[in-house]
């Protein structure tokens, strides 16, 4: 920012970088690793109860069949680009950005009393570790009207937002293909068992395949692709409602808002204990 240039030396001193916390951390998600591998032990169990042994019901043909035949229809559905995100999708209900609501409004109370103290330039070549807010502060260090802030910040929040849905719609998907491709490779065991009535040997191994592949069509879509959806959505919402901290908060600096305003009504989009914890600090 030119002004800052003419400020004099001592002056310039007290404009320092500030040292904040992220509010956006990677962490993995427990409650999906524990559930999928508690999910499988269950299977697992109900397998082994049947004393037949697992080679019999993780047949390889029957698993290649369904996975990727309904896989390759939801490639279909939409573009390559698409399917590569949809797999970082699913990626991210493993290991996600857990942003941090608390953490987000106490920054931007702090913030609002340096634009109070020492005006907004005070805000310049901050290092915040969220980008969609160091876009935000720095859209209000630069001047920018607050049509123009929440505007772009909008567009921003819709894009992200949309970006997400393409990669849950496209394993919502996945999950009401792969029961019917399940069924497909039934009526194609089937049609085989019909065939080889007059083959004793034959009727069993083609009965078989008939089951699997339904069997292997509801793990597809009530083990991995569903619960991939459901989850990859509310990650989406919770960022979406992180983000709506920080667009209000920036509008808030542009205003000059007094920091206990800030922190009122930032707080409104706290959770109970942690709108409490944010009080005790104030």
């Amino acid at each position: 920012h030119p002004s800052i240039n003419a400020l004099p030396s001592a002056q310039k001193s007290g404009y320092h970088k500030l040292e904040f916390p992220p509010i956006v951390s990677l962490i993995m998600d427990l409650a999906t690793l524990l559930g999928f591998i508690m999910a499988w032990a269950a299977f697992s169990y109900q397998v082994s109860e049947t004393g037949v042994g697992f080679g019999a019901f993780f047949d390889l043909p029957s698993i290649g069949f369904v996975l990727l035949g309904s896989m390759f229809i939801t490639m279909m559905r939409n573009s390559l680009k698409d399917f590569g995100g949809m797999w970082a999708g699913v990626g991210r209900c493993f290991f996600r950005s857990q942003p941090k609501p608390l953490e987000t409004v106490q920054q931007f109370v702090e913030f609002a009393g340096i634009v109070r103290r020492d005006g907004v330039i005070a805000l310049q070549n901050q290092e915040i570790g969220d980008p969609f807010m160091q876009k935000a502060v720095n859209m209000v260090v630069d001047g920018f009207d607050e049509e123009v802030i929440e505007t772009s910040l909008t567009t921003e929040m819709a894009m992200t937002r949309e970006r997400d849905q393409v990669s849950v719609k496209m394993l919502s998907f996945w999950a009401e293909v792969a029961p019917a491709f399940g069924m497909v490779g039934t009526m194609i065991g089937l049609v085989a068992m019909l065939k080889s009535m007059d083959n004793l040997d034959g009727i069993g191994g083609a009965f078989a395949i008939a089951l699997l592949t339904t069997m292997w069509g509801a793990i597809t879509a009530y083990m991995v692709a569903k619960p991939m959806a459901e989850k990859l959505d509310d990650h989406s919402k919770i960022m979406m409602a992180a983000n709506m901290i920080t667009l209000e908060g920036a509008l808030h600096l542009k205003k000059g808002t007094n920091p206990r305003i800030v922190s009122d009504i930032l707080s409104n989009r706290l959770a109970p204990k942690a709108r409490a914890e944010l009080a005790e600090n104030n």
